[in-house]
């Protein structure tokens, strides 16, 4: 290929698109008009040359990854935010125990005793002939319960009742009373004082809330639990001795299964973590630890509970929230490690 070839083939690009002056356009036509090799060149260039086809797949597959990143993003946000709801709820809806001291009973039997002479008696100590015995709350409370056990000397039933009241009723002001006048010696003022306080007295006697109506027909006694440690409080019948309720000692076992369990595993994962079985081992040294945090959430460094069945169920929910946040978490970190 001479010089002059060389030239045309490197202008016949512009030439086919038309983009040559007259003068170097007039240069290249005399020149095709004597190369053969040159025209070949250019019908080359005119050939109707398909460009190889794109494939879509990558573009597919960077619009999933970026799905699945910003799915995962959203599902870890979700499961945060419900498991700062779920320790806000164990939080707030907490039973604070009343102690005896802050509460006013009012009780009744049904038939009522007689006395000797036929009058009416108290009867609120020696329960024989109740059939029932209704007792009554003069105070606002969130909640009650009343649980029962045999007595293992004389067979009968004993009844503990217990009351309380939540942060959260607390803070909505279910719970205000009116505050009473500051004293004073003015007459006047006394005696509004004592017209409020018989006020007060008389409304809590028309908002008295029954809490229970108790089977007396087999009833050993009635007592209050207070659940703080201290003596449980006898509101009728009779006991010999005193009573003292005390909270279920469970969830202390669990977490020092939960600690023992997450020891092990983490020596064994850190035994094998090179291994195959060492992603495994993490997992479930997951499963512990998340038991753990659950638990710190919902209860803090408390393991005891008056109210077993709802710390436990509260407890379950939360770790296994954390433990979906902790997987999504790790997958999410995962996937931003991906070159894309």
């Amino acid at each position: 290929m001479d010089k002059t070839c060389s030239i045309v083939q490197d202008l016949l690009p512009l030439y086919e698109e038309d983009m040559l002056r007259e003068e170097t356009k007039e240069f290249v036509d005399g020149h095709l008009a004597q190369c053969a090799a040159c025209r070949a060149e250019l019908d080359a260039l005119k050939a109707d040359v398909k460009p190889a086809p794109v494939s879509a797949q990558p573009l597919r597959d960077l619009k999933r990854q970026l799905r699945r990143k910003k799915l995962t993003a959203v599902l870890l946000a979700v499961t945060l935010a419900l498991t700062l709801a779920t320790a806000g709820f164990a939080y707030l809806t907490a039973p604070q125990y009343l102690p005896y001291s802050e509460t006013e009973w009012a009780i009744s039997r049904s038939p009522s005793a007689l006395a000797d002479d036929g009058s009416a008696a108290d009867g609120l100590s020696d329960l024989s002939g109740a059939e029932s015995i209704s007792v009554s709350l003069l105070v606002p409370v969130s909640g009650a319960e009343v649980t029962n056990t045999q007595d293992p000397n004389s067979g009968k039933t004993i009844y503990f009742i217990t009351a309380w009241r939540t942060p959260l009723d607390t803070w909505r002001g279910a719970f205000d009373e009116a505050k009473g006048a500051p004293s004073t010696s003015h007459t006047a003022e006394r005696m509004q004082r004592e017209a409020d306080a018989l006020q007060g007295v008389l409304a809590k006697a028309e908002s008295a809330r029954t809490l229970f109506t108790l089977d007396a027909a087999n009833c050993a006694a009635v007592y209050y639990s207070q659940n703080n440690g201290q003596d449980d409080v006898l509101l009728c019948g009779s006991m010999n001795g005193g009573i003292i309720s005390l909270p279920r000692l469970a969830l202390g076992y669990y977490v020092l299964l939960s600690l023992a369990l997450l020891i092990t595993l983490g020596i064994a994962f850190f035994a094998c973590r090179r291994k195959k079985t060492g992603k495994a081992l993490g997992y479930l040294a997951l499963v512990p630890a998340s038991y753990l945090a659950g638990h710190l959430l919902v209860k803090g460094f408390t393991t005891t509970s008056y109210q077993m069945q709802r710390d436990f169920s509260l407890i379950i929910l939360a770790a296994a929230l954390i433990y979906a946040a902790v997987l999504l978490a790790i997958n999410l970190w995962r996937q931003k490690r991906e070159k894309v």
